[in-house]
């Protein structure tokens, strides 16, 4: 194809409105179908001999060197048509775009060859950016797989990532700005095989979840609190990550980051479940997870009874279920640093599970005893609130780290604050955000290990 092959003579109005992209002429063809399922189009400059100027330059020298086609889904638009006042409309369609676009050639600055810009559609997608937010849409609160198969494109696994960004972009861009309350939170939550940090805030008593970052490297931390007023955050509870202490003590030059009592028992929890894993195959308790991990003064007889018997031959693990018991009690008193230590000083030494907590006590002794220190404690239900989180997001079907963003924090209503007359995003309270992460595993749970 190239410039004298066609006219205005060659452009279809009738196929041009019903294409609808501002800019883009669609072309006649032979397709007698009344609903044709091929479009082909080109810009409108096309004919008028406008030439874009060079981006590596800024020179207005610049020639068309070649025609490349370009190949897309789109979906048209749903227009509302209707017909002698009736419902009738005209449904919206997936079909194929051919788009032919020229390359231009600059002679001022050695011969550089670029594409002329366009706006319908992303760098090396091949769907156009209303029918990737349509996927994307749906891929909110559905498996991308399934929405795929709706509209009967390919699911691709490489431009899934790419969509999900480009609409997550665009619903952030229509919040409001953050509210920044006196005490923040960052755990680290995990996902399959990998670790996010999720961003809470505490409000009157409140647990709000806000976001999740793509990974717990400072730069990545640092570049989100910046978006909080640093003036008015007193506290902060982190999970030991160095990367998420440095950027708490870069952002909040006042506050006091503290790891609180709940990340100490979560880890120890955690190791405990490990070792469940491992050395508790075929135990003879119901949700032996959640029965081994209790403290025993909230256990029946029953449950007491079942569990000393099935220790008689895991010895490994009736160490454990001590050492963990043991740590749960000394948690729930007036526990000091020095108890922590004398903990880790008597641990057996082939209880590996634990190094996770040990290393925090060892390591973030400050942000143990800031903790200690602490006038005013979390609220009582802020660790069922934190475990209601980790749990949320471990019942999530497996995806990449955008669609699970989206789906966690762009498919429930934020609570605003309004504050001088100015309304601030506050965040979604954790009862809502359960609710809505429990809704969406259930609705996609087919696919779960589909990887989106």
């Amino acid at each position: 194809m190239g410039k004298k092959l066609y006219g205005r003579q060659a452009v279809s109005e009738s196929r041009t409105e019903a294409l609808g992209i501002a800019g883009l002429l669609a072309l006649k063809n032979e397709d007698k179908d009344n609903a044709p399922k091929h479009y082909e189009a080109v810009q409108e400059c096309y004919f008028t001999g406008e030439k874009p100027v060079c981006p590596n330059c800024g020179s207005a020298n610049t020639r068309c060197s070649k025609i490349l086609k370009r190949k897309f889904k789109d979906i048209l638009p749903n227009n509302g048509d209707t017909e002698q006042g009736s419902e009738k409309r005209t449904k919206s369609r997936v079909i194929d775009l051919t788009f032919y676009q020229r390359y231009f050639r600059c002679d001022d600055c050695g011969g550089i060859v670029f594409p002329e810009p366009i706006t319908f559609g992303d760098k090396g997608c091949r769907y156009t950016n209303r029918l990737s937010d349509v996927l994307a849409e749906g891929t909110f609160r559905h498996s991308y797989k399934k929405v795929c198969e709706y509209y009967g494109v390919p699911a691709s696994t490489s431009s899934v990532g790419p969509i999900m960004r480009r609409r997550i972009s665009y619903k952030e861009s229509l919040m409001q700005p953050l509210y920044t309350p006196r005490v923040l939170g960052i755990i680290e939550v995990n996902f399959y095989h990998d670790t996010y940090p999720v961003v809470f805030a505490l409000y009157k008593n409140t647990v709000y979840c806000i976001d999740i970052l793509a990974d717990s490297y400072e730069d990545t931390v640092l570049a989100y609190l910046r978006n909080f007023d640093a003036s008015k955050v007193s506290g902060v509870y982190i999970d030991p990550a160095d990367g998420i202490l440095s950027a708490v003590t870069s952002a909040f030059v006042e506050a006091e980051p503290v790891v609180t009592d709940e990340c100490l028992l979560r880890y120890a929890r955690n190791a405990m479940i490990k070792i469940i894993q491992s050395d508790g195959k075929r135990f003879p308790v119901p949700y032996k997870e959640t029965a081994l991990t209790m403290q025993e003064k909230y256990q029946n007889e029953h449950d007491k009874n079942q569990i000393k018997d099935g220790m008689a031959s895991r010895p490994r693990l009736r160490s454990a279920y001590d050492v963990h018991q043991k740590f749960m009690r000394l948690m729930s008193d007036n526990w000091t640093y020095e108890d922590l230590r004398e903990w880790v000083s008597e641990l057996p030494p082939d209880l590996t599970e634990f190094s996770a907590l040990v290393e925090t006590i060892e390591n973030y002794e400050q942000e143990i005893r800031s903790f200690i220190n602490m006038d005013i404690k979390p609220p009582k239900n802020f660790k069922s609130a934190t475990n209601a989180i980790c749990d949320a997001f471990h019942s999530m079907p497996h995806c990449i780290f955008d669609v699970l963003k989206a789906r966690c924090f762009l498919t429930t209503p934020f609570d605003t604050i309004e504050e001088n007359g100015k309304k601030y995003r506050l965040g979604i309270p954790i009862d809502r955000f359960t609710q809505s992460m429990s809704g969406i595993a259930n609705s996609i749970k087919e696919d779960r290990f589909y990887g989106l």
